[in-house]
């Protein structure tokens, strides 16, 4: 039920129009209310009664007849306004007693008061028209609140169609003060004099529940609390109540004499108190008002140290004799430096009242929770202490020079405001910035936490509180800093350019100015941050999905771009169900369904989020190779050409008149998603803002990218898969750096047509051996002996002899012949030996030997096992290369075998199984598959694919096909990485077929692109694409890793281009010893 007001104002005890009536009360001529059309009047339909009938008949009769007599007398009336006092009403005019209304306010009334005075009548003439007598029928009461409140609502409502105000799109049903006089006043069919419009107007902001209120920036009706008869002060309805939601009660004070027959034109009845009589009325127009409710905020006017006078005009505070002897423009002035010391200690309470009422209560209540109590506070409230310190030490000073001049002209006032706004610059620009981010911090919590939605709510009742709402106090710092240039410009405005403050001023002005501009630029960044937020709030997932798009790290996010993408190709103007809202992040792209529900904006993600490092804008039809390969020529292309076939040139116009937009989401996961653009300046938008993420994102990671390729060659290895077709070395597929006797860095490159020596940075290429399908190299460096394995043969070769231009020798006469049916072979160093491990496969299983190295070849003393061409299992072992180490067994295929400090790690189908050269009896499986926290292992519904295991401090690193996760190494248990949602420390975007480390980065390398994340984070930091990609050379990593590779050349298509992957140190932000390989091969 509707709170009932009771005499909320007093009945008129006369109507008459004032002769004001075209006036407002601040002196300035306004134009009276003319209804837009006939939809907007308030007149309805009504079927009187025949006494009515009768009764309007006569009425009508009796205004047309005396309007010649209304009209002279309003003459008479303006001429007398200058010179005498005011006429008594004649006979047909209702007197209006302005202090009748209880509810009105002191303040506006002092306001008002130091308006230039006006003499003359106070009586305005009743204008008899058609429409003022129809809208006082019987079909409106006036003095019913629900009544007037529609009719009010109406008349404002039907402005909308002829002017905008500048805040109509933060408050679409706003209005000046001076249209809500105007309105009442036409709605009281003219007879009430405007000033008493003023107090219902008030007595309808103030009503339960509130009709209207005012805007946050209208702060002089927020200091008040009160309405102004100005086209400056802004007032809006609320937004949220319904269509029912509007004031129930009574206004006594318009209500009609209890007589059926006595009518406001006849000069009253025989009822001693009846409202329309004149004496009635003049009684109580010279009644003091009852201003005890609605006086201002601070209840005791007693002055003390820190308040100052009440809140008056200067005028009223001034002897009669100083006013007489100032000018016009001096008691402007002067009114003006007033107004900025009282509204400095409005602002100055209003931080006191924030921080007594919300701050304090909620550092010591639990109405939010402990942990995160403080932090809270800080985040919502952040640094309004120092503003309170600031304001109040600079109210201490103006109200120090106020009473210095009490009763006199205050001289200046800019002297004492450049000496405080040096010290404004920091504390507004660290508060005002993060409201927006406020605001959204408290309107989460408080959806989350009903104690302080609750809390919110009731705090607004204190007397201090003056009924504003908590976000006036959160955005009072804001408002003020906007108000200190409009108040010092009113000053400024009004004091003579030769006076000693204009200076001052001015420079104030500049001061706050600059202090506004940079707070403004700010809190633009704070509001792309808090929409962010928002976004991430509203994203929701289809079932069994989830994805972490990391929109929470804010101060790093960067909302580029978003908008509507049309999934089909049409140009009808409407949105479809189909069409995508996306995102373009400075990390990624989103693609969300959009629906609007009754929490909000919800954006339901319709495929994976892409990486922006694997987005690529597609230029026709058809996805071809890349024009380019980012890191050869330290820029990338990213725009993606189309291939030779069936592509063609890309069609602007489209189908329909729309422009498709083609991306390229690369990887296994990836697709090509076609998007129709209604004009080209759309598409560009789009290709305009993937450009610019892209380009911001390379720019976080440097100049260039963290790895970068060097060529090792890109001229001499063409598609030709065997060496008899002339100008062909066949595929490559494997490599090896070494360094020659003559400390010549050179490259050995396997092919399918033998194994090649290049010289680093020399275009000379000479085939050293010639043998078919080359798989595997390998160089002992502390041996000197290359490793070849050639249609699955092991075979070692003195490199130094193979290199040197004097050796007449066939290599097959210097090689020795190690082991056959070999499926994959490695070197590398175990308990403190240099070892060569080879893998037969034999059935399911797998049978490896080890062998270590006998002799340095380079050494002379060592030639005599050069001389010897038996076989290493021959009968003359004694001159063998290699001794035995050890042989053992895996029960399953294995893949890749790595080498640790004291055992062997080997990848098998099953997982990973760690082998101790020096106990075979113990062996330990990695993961654990009877251990349950890798059920997500064993329930993948695509096969996995183990690829390498690297130890990574006190943890191993796994890596399959598909993902890498984290177990420990001392009991094998799994490391949950990140936010603790997900075990893996990443999911890979493309399906590797290579693993490689290199602190403190991890590369996967797939046929279509290489990308490297980072071993701690898995955070994708680089992509590199290419065509046919392939690893030809790894180290094993350690301190000194090297990494070769292979692709399709970008300009030359039937080349291959081989690569070494180098990463600077200073870019990897750690210090390791570099081989002498890593900057130079």
């Amino acid at each position: 039920m509707r709170n009932i007001i009771h005499n909320t104002v007093e009945r008129p005890r006369h109507t008459t129009q004032s002769t004001a009536a075209s006036t407002t009360v601040t002196g300035r001529e306004e134009l009276s209310f003319i209804p837009i059309s006939p939809d907007s009047s308030d007149d309805e339909d009504h079927s009187p009664t025949p006494i009515e009938r009768q009764q309007l008949y006569e009425r009508q009769q009796l205004a047309l007849q005396r309007q010649l007599e209304i009209q002279q007398q309003q003459q008479r009336q303006r001429q007398q306004q200058k010179t005498g006092p005011p006429p008594p009403p004649p006979a047909h005019y209702i007197m209006v007693e302005p202090s009748a209304f209880r509810r009105s306010n002191q303040l506006h009334e002092q306001n008002t008061a130091t308006q230039p005075r006006q003499t003359g009548s106070l009586v305005t003439p009743l204008l008899p028209q058609m429409s003022q007598l129809t809208l006082l029928s019987t079909d409106m009461d006036p003095s019913l609140l629900s009544d007037l409140s529609r009719s009010f609502i109406r008349k404002i409502k039907a402005l909308e169609h002829v002017r905008e105000l500048f805040c109509a799109n933060e408050y679409p049903e706003s209005f000046t003060g001076s249209e809500a006089v105007t309105a009442l006043h036409s709605i009281l069919g003219g007879r009430i004099p405007e000033n008493y419009c003023i107090k219902v107007a008030n007595a309808l902001m103030h009503s339960r529940p509130i009709l209207f209120e005012p805007v946050h920036y209208s702060q002089k009706s927020l200091i008040t609390g009160t309405v102004y008869n100005s086209p400056d002060e802004i007032y809006t309805f609320d937004e949220d109540a319904g269509p029912n939601e509007i004031p129930n009660g009574v206004f006594t004070a318009l209500s009609k004499c209890y007589s059926y027959t006595c009518h406001p034109q006849q000069g009253g009845c025989y009822a001693p108190q009846c409202p329309n009589k004149k004496e009635n009325f003049e009684m109580e127009f010279h009644t003091e008002p009852d201003i005890s409710r609605q006086s201002s905020f601070r209840s005791n006017s007693t002055i003390n140290a820190n308040t100052s006078y009440p809140h008056i005009s200067w005028a009223e505070r001034a002897p009669k004799e100083l006013l007489d002897s100032i000018s016009k423009r001096e008691w402007e002035r002067q009114e003006a430096i007033n107004e900025m010391i009282y509204s400095e200690e409005v602002y100055r309470n209003d931080l006191d009242t924030l921080h007594d009422l919300v701050v304090i209560p909620l550092l010591e209540s639990n109405i939010i929770d402990d942990q995160k109590r403080k932090q809270f506070v800080s985040e919502v409230f952040n640094n309004y202490y120092e503003l309170r310190d600031i304001s109040t030490a600079l109210f201490k000073d103006l109200l120090d020079l106020q009473r210095r001049y009490d009763k006199k002209c205050v001289p200046m006032i800019g002297d004492i405001m450049v000496q405080h706004f040096p010290f404004f610059e920091k504390p507004f620009t660290t508060y005002c910035p993060r409201v927006p981010l406020a605001e959204y911090i408290v309107g989460m919590e408080s959806q989350a936490n009903p104690e302080l939605a609750t809390f919110l709510a009731e705090v607004v009742n204190d007397q201090r509180m003056r009924r504003l709402a908590f976000r006036h106090f959160l955005l009072n710092p804001v408002t003020r800093m906007q108000r200190y240039k409009l108040l010092l410009s009113a000053v400024l405005k009004k004091t003579d350019q030769d006076h000693a403050d204009y200076a001052y001023l001015n420079r104030c002005i500049e001061m706050i100015g600059q202090v506004a501009a940079k707070a403004d630029a700010q809190t633009a960044i704070t509001e792309k941050r808090v929409e962010i937020l928002k976004i991430d709030g509203a994203l929701t997932f289809k079932q069994g999905e989830s994805y972490d798009v990391q929109l929470g790290d804010t101060q790093h996010r960067k909302l580029y771009h978003r908008g509507e993408m049309k999934r089909k190709p049409t140009n009808i103007e409407v949105s479809e169900k189909s069409d995508i809202h996306a995102f373009v992040f400075d990390h990624l792209m989103l693609m969300t369904k959009h629906r609007k529900t009754s929490a909000g904006d919800e954006y339901r993600i319709w495929k994976r989020p892409i990486p922006l490092q694997m987005l690529f804008i597609q230029g026709a039809g058809n996805f071809g190779s890349m024009s380019r390969v980012p890191s050869l020529g330290g820029s990338t292309a990213d725009v993606m050409t189309a291939g030779t076939g069936g592509g063609g040139g890309m069609n602007t116009g489209g189908t329909g008149s729309t422009i498709p937009l083609t991306l390229h989401h690369l990887g296994h996961r990836g697709r090509i998603y076609t998007f129709f653009c209604s004009t080209l300046e759309e598409k560009q938008q789009w290709v305009d803002a993937i450009e610019e993420a892209k380009a911001a994102q390379k720019r976080r990671q440097g100049d260039s990218y963290l790895f970068e390729l060097r060529t090792l060659d890109d001229s001499s290895f063409r598609f030709i898969s065997t060496a008899a077709t002339s100008g062909g070395q066949g595929k490559v597929t494997c490599s090896v750096p070494f360094v020659t006797i003559d400390l010549q860095y050179k490259v050995a490159i396997g092919t399918d047509a033998g194994v090649y020596f290049k010289t680093v940075n020399q275009n000379n290429l000479r085939r050293v051996i010639n043998c078919e399908n080359v798989t595997q190299l390998a160089v002992m460096d502390k041996h000197h002996i290359l490793l070849v394995l050639a249609d699955r043969t092991l075979k070692a070769y003195p490199i130094d002899a193979l290199n040197s231009p004097t050796n007449i020798k066939a290599p097959e006469r210097l090689a020795q012949e190690i082991a056959q049916h070999v499926s994959f072979f490695h070197v590398g160093f175990c308990n403190n030996k240099d070892l060569l491990v080879y893998k037969k496969k034999k059935g399911a299983s797998s049978t490896f030997s080890a062998l270590e190295p006998l002799c340095d070849l380079r050494d002379s003393r060592n030639e005599k096992f050069l001389t010897q061409r038996t076989g290493f299992l021959g009968q003359r072992s004694n001159t063998s290369w290699f001794r035995k180490y050890m042989d053992f067994y895996v029960g399953a295929d294995a893949t890749n075998i790595h080498f640790l400090k004291s055992k062997l790690n080997v990848v098998c189908e099953r997982g990973f199984e760690i082998i101790d050269p020096e106990n075979l009896s113990v062996a330990r499986d990695i993961p654990d598959q009877e251990d349950p926290q890798f059920n997500f292992v064993q329930r993948q519904t695509e096969p996995l694919k183990p690829l390498a295991m690297y130890r990574i401090q006190d943890k191993f690193l796994l890596c399959y096909n598909k993902f890498a996760f984290y177990v420990n190494n001392r009991n094998g248990s799994l490391v949950i990485c990140g936010s603790g949602r997900s075990p893996l420390l990443c999911e890979w975007e493309g399906t590797p077929e290579h693993i490689v480390y290199q602190h403190p980065y991890i590369v996967a390398i797939s046929s279509q692109f290489i990308e490297v994340r980072h071993v701690d984070t898995g955070e994708l930091v680089q992509i590199i694409p290419g065509d046919n990609i392939r690893l030809t050379y790894y180290n094993g990593g350690g301190d000194m890793p090297i990494i070769h590779g292979c692709m399709t050349h970008g300009q030359k298509p039937d080349t291959q281009l081989i690569f070494n992957l180098w990463l600077d140190p200073e870019r990897a932000h750690y210090a390791s010893r570099r081989h002498p390989f890593s900057q130079i091969c």
